[in-house]
């Protein structure tokens, strides 16, 4: 069992508000009395805390009217625009580079000389998804994804970079990956990398440099061939975690785990060849977890080369329809799915899951707008070093919010644009604290046709993807990886 965990059955406590507070953002009693209670916060990311903290986001109050960017904000809190389809970000230093269409998953990176890094994929498709859309599977089984990335993208996928100076000035845009495709999300790792995936039913996951000029993407077979969503590194455990989007049928949660021998130094890069894949099975049902507790188990996934739904049958594993999500804190691993709007924490010691937050268990709405609706269409997450969680819709309302350990949630911010068309994405933090980087992935209108024709039209006026930063009044502690060229 996770020591914080057992410290709290040992005095008493309430498993279930412990986890709730261990993604405090808002409540009279945070993470870190919880954990200095404990004993805990001795580890790396636990440093820091102090037994009087209170989240800086309990107190930003409502999102006021659209300001210039179409974006609703808190009082205080700023936007810029930084990028948007088809457009140079940097003209006086690259302009021909241009901005990728559909951005999604997105992370942040310290730089050597005090600034940092936002990389952003790009879900932009190609035959690839055009296959997977085929009712009959005929069109699948027939071409598969080596194939049909040779035929003519529509944009074509991948990842892109943006850097900043120490000041936050943006200074320059390059590309990082290219010639993949419907790249939706991904995770920083410690030794400075992106590790990202395609969200096609034989997706392939790559490994790249958030750098300039930080070398060749490379292919990692380890994660399998699936519709890759987020990932998260767990050094402690020598394992990497991630989930799957494709089919609410086949998704299932996954991590690529690791013998020692073959991730010696915890942050370093492991031997990519050696990683195994596996799958959660949770023996009591997926039901039995939303109501407390319960124990999990890893089994081996069949990783043969083919597509991983292809082999849904053939091995225990439970269904988690939708999981996008996924973030390690603690000890504890939280991951979102979107077909219930659940988040879930693993207790990665002791063998648990649960959810800690379900839509149909009385959520109560915002402390400013009790009518506030709950998360819809939950999606990638970012967490801070004290437990917060920011959490974006994909459709639903257009927001981020942040999850309060009641299960209330906190409006951040609400991006313009229709929910059946767009959708809010690329959540993270910059290592200084006091800046979020989100995108609309198909927010703003290309210009063909005025955009009030867009609600309730069959015409997708809105397709070009804004890259946004968004400069809050107060910092939140972060610890992000120093960026390094990939050494494959």
């Amino acid at each position: 069992m996770n020591p914080l965990l057992k410290e709290v059955e040992r005095k008493g406590w309430s498993r279930r508000v412990f986890l709730r507070n261990l993604l405090f953002s808002a409540g009279s009693v945070a993470t870190a009395s919880w954990l200095t209670a404990c004993g805990g916060g001795s580890g790396g990311s636990g440093g820091g805390r102090s037994a009087g903290f209170s989240s800086k986001f309990r107190n930003i109050g409502p999102l006021l009217e659209p300001n210039d960017d179409g974006i609703r904000l808190p009082e205080g809190f700023t936007s810029r625009q930084l990028a948007v389809f088809g457009e140079p970000p940097v003209p006086e230093v690259d302009p021909f580079f241009i901005w990728h269409s559909d951005p999604d998953g997105g992370g942040t990176f310290r730089t050597d000389d005090g600034g940092w890094i936002y990389v952003s994929n790009s879900e932009a498709r190609d035959l690839t998804t055009l296959r997977d859309q085929d009712p009959t599977g005929i069109f699948r089984r027939n071409l598969d994804r080596d194939t049909a990335a040779l035929l003519p993208p529509f944009f074509g996928g991948g990842v892109s970079a943006l850097r900043f100076d120490a000041l936050g000035n943006l200074v320059d845009a390059y590309p990082c990956q290219r010639g993949t495709t419907t790249n939706c999300s991904g995770g920083a790792t410690p030794w400075g990398t992106w590790i990202n995936g395609e969200e096609i039913w034989d997706g392939k996951m790559f490994e790249c440099s958030p750098l300039r000029d930080g070398g060749e993407a490379v292919e990692l077979p380890c994660f399998g061939r699936k519709a890759h969503e987020m990932v998260a590194v767990d050094v402690e455990h020598r394992a990497i975690y991630h989930t799957e989007d494709i089919d609410t049928d086949t998704d299932r949660f996954y991590r690529t785990v690791w013998e020692l021998n073959d991730w010696p130094e915890a942050t370093e890069r492991p031997n990519m060849d050696a990683g195994k894949l596996q799958v959660l099975f949770v023996p009591d049902g997926i039901e039995a977890a939303r109501l407390g507790p319960v124990a999990f188990q890893w089994n081996d996934a069949v990783d043969d080369g083919r597509a991983q739904p292809d082999t849904v049958d053939e091995v225990d594993a439970t269904i988690f329809g939708g999981n996008e999500g996924v973030w390690y804190l603690e000890g504890m691993v939280f991951f979102s799915t979107k077909s219930d709007d659940n988040i879930w924490a693993i207790d990665v010691a002791g063998g648990t899951i649960e959810s800690i937050y379900n839509p149909e268990n009385g959520v109560i709405g915002s402390p400013f707008d009790l009518d506030e609706e709950p998360l819809s269409g939950v999606d990638n997450i970012a967490m801070t070093l004290d437990g917060e969680m920011l959490v974006v819709e994909d459709g639903g309302f257009m927001r981020c919010m942040v999850l309060l350990p009641d299960r209330t949630t906190i409006p951040l911010l609400q991006l313009p644009g229709s929910p059946s068309l767009t959708e809010v994405t690329g959540i993270a933090i910059a290592p200084s604290g006091d800046r979020i980087y989100v995108s609309g992935q198909r927010s703003r209108p290309l210009g063909i046709f005025p955009p009030e024709l867009e609600p309730g039209s069959l015409i997708p006026t809105r397709v070009a993807g804004v890259t946004y930063e968004i400069q809050m009044p107060f910092s939140v502690r972060v610890d992000r990886p120093m960026a390094k060229p990939l050494t494959a």
